[in-house]
């Protein structure tokens, strides 16, 4: 009885095997064609360039992680592992047609959220920041 197993099994793997020709040629043909088209470029996301601590003005604690060349902000109130706030620097003008595109530059002014209720100004020691369900302050940095 074993060896009449040990025997169909291979057999039966062999017949298995060779079912499973499904692809036809014109599909093939379908996925060289997508395969050659080249993707779109990918943006990546800024990268952290500075991470700081602050206490403001009220005792608050805010944690702050500066992105790219001070483009936009990840704002964390009390806990370093709370929902971060993100703020983004105000996109400058496209420039008019002919007109040469102005060199990259830091942004600047203050960072502001979507919604506009959260803003930041400042780096290194001493920021301002406005939080939605607070007045402005300065904060520091120890």
């Amino acid at each position: 009885m074993k060896k009449n197993l040990l025997l169909i099994a291979p057999l039966s793997m062999l017949a298995l095997a060779a079912c499973n020709k499904s692809e036809t040629p014109a599909a093939e043909g379908e996925a060289a064609a997508t395969a050659e088209a080249p993707a779109a470029p990918v943006e990546l996301p800024p990268a952290i360039t500075a991470q700081t601590t602050y206490r403001c003005a009220d005792n608050t604690i805010v944690h702050v992680d500066f992105l790219g060349k001070n483009e936009a902000a990840d704002i964390r109130v009390g806990d370093k592992t709370a929902a971060a706030i993100r703020v983004n620097a105000e996109k400058p003008a496209a420039p008019a047609e002919g007109a040469a595109a102005p060199a990259a530059e830091a942004a600047a002014g203050p960072l502001k959220s979507a919604d506009g209720s959260t803003m930041l100004s400042g780096s290194g020691k001493q920021i301002n920041l406005k939080l939605a369900d607070k007045g402005a302050q300065t904060c520091k940095s120890n």
